[in-house]
């Protein structure tokens, strides 16, 4: 008797378990439950914890993972604006924001791929046809615009992403730009000619200062050059003065020796030229050439 009971019991409880997981369901943290009755949903669970549905057939569930997720897209060829083909890497940070809309438009995580590599190579492709090569490749800082590239990528997908897949896109970036082998001559050619510029832009900068320096030193020189002779005038007038002084003061004290120096210099003056002069000899200075007889 004892054991019959046991066995009601056992089976009073395998039965309770059956009952139980079929008339709930586990949602995980991080995950959302849609649960469609006769192929129609009905319920969306977003919390984690136990949940309640009817058992198959009459309803089923589908769990949707709705944590954050990373996807690569495909390489694609595509023309920038100046026509120059590239091959841009590209991936996107993603997560279901909308798991009803996402289980109607897409149905599961795996088939997202596909939908989202379609949406953002459609956004590169035009984004990249308004740009040149230079702003994701270029020696020139100001030339480059890859975060704006990324941020109107971003823009034109987002909206439609969530609205028709219920996704919505975190962050679009760029992992590797790779370019056809028609390119790679072109890119480097670019880069020697952007060298060559700034080049010749610090070559230029070089000789405007040292124009300017070679200026300012000659102004320097000129200044220096102009006190040394004011200084040179003034001590030159400050000797002659002192020596017309020296003279007057000769003149005072012996007018007649005074008066012979003067002429003695001045027919050293005139004897040292190569002019020939012909005076009479009764005339200064050249009296003094007489000999005069002794009185």
């Amino acid at each position: 008797m004892g054991r019959y009971i046991f066995r009601i019991i056992s089976g009073l409880v395998v039965v309770g378990v059956i009952l139980f997981y079929m008339f709930t369901l586990q949602v995980r943290e991080g995950q959302y439950a849609v649960v469609a009755r006769l192929g129609k949903p009905v319920n969306v669970y977003k919390d984690a914890g136990l949940h309640r549905k009817l058992p198959w057939p009459f309803e089923r569930y589908a769990i949707i993972d709705g944590r954050s997720r990373v996807f690569n897209t495909r390489h694609t060829e595509m023309l920038t604006r100046d026509k120059k083909n590239i091959i841009l890497l590209s991936y996107a940070i993603w997560r279901v924001e909308k798991p009803l809309v996402f289980f109607q438009s897409i149905g599961t995580v795996d088939s997202a791929d596909t939908k989202l590599d379609g949406l953002i190579t459609n956004a590169k492709i035009s984004v990249m046809g308004k740009n040149d090569l230079s702003a994701l490749v270029s020696t020139n800082k100001d030339d480059l615009r890859v975060g704006e590239i990324e941020s109107e990528i971003l823009d034109m997908v987002e909206e439609e992403a969530l609205t028709k897949y219920g996704i919505i896109i975190e962050q679009i970036g760029f992992k590797r730009l790779s370019l056809p082998e028609d390119n790679i001559k072109y890119v480097f050619d670019q880069m020697r000619a952007e060298r060559a510029q700034y080049a010749a832009r610090y070559r230029a900068e070089g000789e405007r200062e040292a124009s300017k320096i070679r200026s300012e030193t000659d102004l320097e020189v000129s200044r220096i050059l102009a006190d040394a002779n004011e200084k040179a005038a003034r001590i030159k007038g400050e000797a002659e003065a002192q020596a017309a002084k020296i003279y007057a003061d000769a003149h005072k004290i012996d007018p007649e020796f005074y008066r012979f120096t003067r002429s003695m210099e001045s027919l050293k003056s005139l004897l040292s030229s190569q002019t020939t002069v012909i005076l009479g000899t009764d005339a200064e200075p050249f009296n003094y050439l007489k000999s005069k007889s002794p009185k």
